[in-house]
């Protein structure tokens, strides 16, 4: 990885602006490195140097393949292309095409041949840098990446003329759009390449996913389960914090509208809470909406093994366990996990809506869906 300052430079009618730059460092001739600072440029074809550049790396400036080269409201100028082995930070070092220009008022410039297939590179405005790091997703996983959201997408689109009965679409929908989240947001680690921050992301989707598997067992009944807790969630986070110390906890107690919402809460809490009890006669409400642990589901829908190697590996490194919070990466960057259980529930969801997918998309949903278990 590469990070790199950007710098304040005057523009002809927009005064001092931010400029996005880095760092390029190229073989000279005789093989010593030679660093430049280039103005990182999205819009340019191929990198640019001044002739005096190639004259450092102990290049003749017009030994190159000629072409011709213009910008906008610019007219077309002779450039001398060269190869050159270089490197960007803490990245391998690579083959790149360079354009040397035949006159000296250029900027050192990178540009897209050469570069952008091999790096990522984001422009950080809030940091005023940029960042140059390898690509999050190789061209296997990237293929792999676009075609579940294809078929997520495909699945979206046919969601409202496949209904499912009850309130079973309401809570389909709300284990989508929660595994979707929690799938971007891994994504979105992957590439800053953070996937020592992925643990928690990968726990809750096994989580939501087994609970998906179980409700689907007996669904009716069970989203309509799932859906009546959040009144016993909401009623018992309202009290926690109207008994926060602090300011918070003050201005909640102090609210005008805490009474009638304070009532309704109740309402449909005593509505709900017979539903959730640990044991007929007993007051004491469980703390999820299904019966038993997370565990037990797991039992029934036949994941303990996943559960007591992943969610157990995944929730000890939540916990801060001495081991696990030595390891600075998890196994396949967590691409696998994210594959599985967004297919595992893709999956669940066709069935039940009878969505007809093609059968390579169906089979191929099976075997990432398979992910961490396969054989």
């Amino acid at each position: 990885m590469g990070s790199f300052a950007w710098r304040r430079r005057k523009t002809l009618h927009f005064g001092e602006q931010w400029v996005p730059f880095a760092e390029l460092n190229l073989r000279s001739v005789s093989g010593r490195w030679q660093a430049f600072s280039v103005l990182v440029d999205s819009g340019a074809v191929i990198s640019v140097l001044s002739p005096s550049a190639a004259e450092l790396l102990g290049v003749e400036p017009g030994k190159g393949e000629t072409i011709e080269l213009a910008g906008i409201d610019a007219p077309a100028r002779r450039y001398f292309v060269h190869r050159f082995t270089a490197r960007i930070g803490e990245m391998p070092e690579f083959t790149m095409r360079v354009a040397v220009a035949d006159h000296e008022e250029v900027p050192n410039l990178l540009g897209r041949v050469d570069v952008l297939e091999r790096f990522q590179i984001d422009l950080d405005p809030s940091c005023e840098e940029t960042r140059i790091t390898a690509p999050w997703l190789d061209p296997a996983n990237r293929r792999i990446w676009r075609h579940i959201l294809e078929v997520e997408a495909t699945i979206q689109r046919a969601w409202s003329d496949h209904p499912l009965p009850g309130r079973l679409d309401e809570a389909a929908l709300r284990f989508v759009n929660r595994v979707e989240q929690l799938v971007a947001a891994g994504a979105g680690l992957l590439k800053l390449h953070r996937d020592f921050e992925l643990p928690s992301i990968i726990r809750s989707l096994f989580d939501l996913t087994v609970q998906f598997e179980y409700l689907m067992r007996d669904p009716q009944p069970r989203a309509a389960l799932y859906l009546e807790f959040e009144h016993v969630t909401k009623y018992r986070l309202e009290q926690a914090w109207l008994k926060l110390p602090g300011q918070i906890g003050r201005d909640l107690r102090a609210s005008e509208d805490r009474t009638e919402g304070e009532k309704r809460n109740r309402e449909a809490y005593d509505r709900v809470q017979s539903q959730y009890v640990v044991k007929q006669g007993k007051k004491r409400l469980r703390m999820h909406w299904y019966p038993g642990s997370l565990r037990s589901l797991a039992e029934i829908v036949e994941r303990t093994a996943e559960y007591d190697a992943v969610y157990g590996m995944h929730s000890a490194w939540a916990h801060g366990d001495p081991w696990t919070s030595r390891l600075l990466r998890i196994r396949h960057s967590g691409l696998v996990d994210l594959f599985t259980y967004l297919s595992r529930l893709l999956i669940q969801v066709a069935d039940a809506k009878k969505i007809i997918l093609t059968g390579d998309t169906y089979k191929s949903l099976v075997v990432l869906a398979e992910g961490l278990t396969k054989e």
